[in-house]
């Protein structure tokens, strides 16, 4: 989720070097003041009809917040059909079903909304009554754009990131199982691009291609791809606005099977500067986070209570997401030595907090806004899944 605060907004016109290092200092000082001055508050939500039986994967799944206050992503009902929300600041809920969505009981089709803008506007998924995933973008009033990427074949479209002006990222998956990175611009093209070097052997050989996962206000892009080296190696991908693609690596990233830079379905957190946030796995099967400046250079961290063994520190296998926002604060999720998931959130000057809802047993973050504001979902002791919001109160 891209969200632009009024400070943002403030210092987002033509601008020095030295203009630009003053809006980030007062951005982070602001949040820092936030951050100590307000009593954190995490409000547990599920959406009207979730599922909140013991059951296959029932519950609340958000996915981004914006910087009103506005919440999307999905719940899947009783009778196992996903459906898409918008939670409001006041926690009005909101569900609506794609045009072309499937809704048959005992399908597991439906809508899955996967990112809000400032503006309202939501995209995300749907599938339709063969299984297949379609594209759609939701606009204020509830009007429905649908779209495919060319090539998709017989498995689909899957739109991920969504900017303030409409632009659209996200994989599609061809008929061969392989996943290529795409962009929708406002306009409604669709560009289709893959990382260099990026694997072609599909899914069942451990390969997951190219997908593009964030897009902030000035069209600039970030995903990762897996590699044909034999080890299916996982890059950083930057792709500018006027297509080309640069690769990139954490520093002490491993070159060994299925380590590198982010993970299968690992979102990166991008912000209006160009920095970028995301994991890394290292030589021994641990993880590990970043923060990458606009000029390249990069922050390592971990945080406190990570695990230290393999399969566990800040990160995760597979669809952990790392939230940046523009002042600077960045949002994730860590596994600890017993193997749990928490969430946390680092703040501009590197302070840590650990985001665990009340009851929960595992807790991953999905967004977070130029605020401050955390949302994502977490695991009852029934397995039964719950959204949240962390949130700052005066």
């Amino acid at each position: 989720m891209n969200s632009h605060s009024s400070l943002a907004r403030l210092c987002s016109g033509p601008f020095s070097k030295g203009a630009l290092a003053l809006c980030l200092g007062f951005g982070a000082l602001a949040f820092s003041v936030c951050a100590t001055a307000q009593d954190s508050r995490i409000i547990s939500f599920d959406a009207p009809g979730a599922d909140t039986t013991i059951g296959d994967n029932s519950g609340t799944f958000p996915s981004s917040i914006n910087t009103g206050g506005f919440i999307t992503g999905y719940y899947q009902s009783p009778d196992t059909v996903i459906h898409g929300f918008i939670r409001s600041p006041g926690g009005k809920f909101t569900s609506f079903e794609a045009t072309g969505a499937d809704t048959t009981a005992g399908s597991y089709n439906g809508t899955d909304a996967t990112s809000i803008n400032d503006s309202g506007v939501v995209t995300g998924l749907f599938y339709d009554a063969t299984g297949i995933a379609h594209g759609f973008l939701r606009d204020p009033d509830g009007k429905f754009t649908t779209f495919d990427v060319h090539g998709a074949g017989a498995n689909g479209t899957f739109p991920i990131g969504l900017n303030a002006e409409g632009a659209v990222v996200g994989y599609a998956l061809d008929s061969n199982d392989v996943f290529h990175a795409f962009l929708r611009t406002p306009e409604g093209k669709i560009y289709t691009f893959v990382g260099p070097s990026s694997c072609d052997t599909g899914i069942s050989a451990g390969c997951y291609g190219s997908a593009d996962f964030t897009i902030n206000f000035w069209g600039i892009s970030v995903g990762s791809y897996t590699d044909n080296s034999g080890n299916l190696v996982g890059h950083g991908l930057i792709r500018s606005p006027d297509g080309t693609l640069k690769p990139f690596e954490a520093p002490d990233a491993g070159t060994g099977t299925n380590q590198g830079t982010g993970c299968p379905g690992c979102a990166l957190g991008l912000n209006r500067w160009g920095a970028i946030a995301g994991i890394y796995t290292d030589s021994n099967n641990i993880y590990h986070s970043f923060l990458r400046d606009p000029s390249g250079r990069f922050t390592t961290f971990d945080a406190p209570g990570a695990g230290t063994g393999s399969k566990e520190g800040t990160g995760c296998p597979f669809d952990c997401t790392t939230s940046l926002n523009d002042m600077g604060a960045i949002s994730g999720t860590y596994i600890d030595s017993n193997s749990v998931y928490h969430g946390y959130l680092r703040a501009p000057d590197g302070k840590f907090v650990t985001v665990d809802p009340a009851g929960s047993t595992a807790t991953l973050s999905s967004g977070m806004n130029d605020l401050g504001a955390i949302t994502g979902y977490y695991a009852d002791s029934n397995g039964v899944i719950h959204g949240f919001l962390r949130t700052q109160e005066w």
